[in-house]
């Protein structure tokens, strides 16, 4: 049996441990720049004007994020917020599951990840968000709302975690 780091061996397609840790570092980097965009983006009229708000991963408020005033963290508007509705639990629910794929993809760092629970994941928590900014924009007509997330949380899905969407749905016959 050759040495696993032989010439033979890295031209067959093999990648080194440090290509495939720099790789999984530049996906979980990717979801993090995911976390920190507006997940859901709000337009509404009212006394001042036209004014704009938005919904994040760990939080709601102006567009600027926690920079702007008035901003809310996630954990303390659930312990002030009546939720009686199934489509406002959707945009926490979105959050966990995205914490949760970004946990995954930290794994990766490790080499320990499994690339379809992350991809799941992600399929998840977009659905959430898409659920969430769906029911916002049926519960009040003045609102214009513009979910984000949904296109944020597939589109990595689909160009990082591919091969982990195909391995999820497709089971060929021999492994099932």
């Amino acid at each position: 049996m050759p040495p696993p780091n032989d010439r033979k061996t890295l031209v067959a397609g093999a990648r080194s441990p440090r290509m495939s840790r720099r790789r999984a570092a530049r996906r979980l980097l990717l979801l993090c720049v995911v976390g920190a965009l507006p997940w859901t983006v709000i337009r509404w009229s009212g006394d001042a004007g036209v004014q704009y708000g938005a919904f994040f991963a760990y939080g709601l408020g102006p567009l600027l994020g926690p920079l702007g005033e008035r901003f809310t963290y996630l954990p303390r508007y659930l312990a002030v917020a009546i939720i009686d509705t199934y489509w406002r639990q959707a945009w926490p629910t979105g959050a966990f599951l995205y914490a949760c794929a970004l946990g995954s993809a930290a794994l990766g760092l490790l080499g320990r990840e499994d690339r379809r629970v992350t991809a799941g994941l992600l399929v998840m928590s977009g659905g959430a968000e898409l659920l969430y900014g769906l029911g916002l924009a049926g519960s009040r007509s003045d609102l214009l709302v513009l979910p984000v997330a949904p296109l944020l949380c597939w589109g990595v899905a689909a160009l990082c975690y591919r091969d982990g969407l195909r391995r999820l749905v497709y089971l060929r016959p021999a492994e099932a």
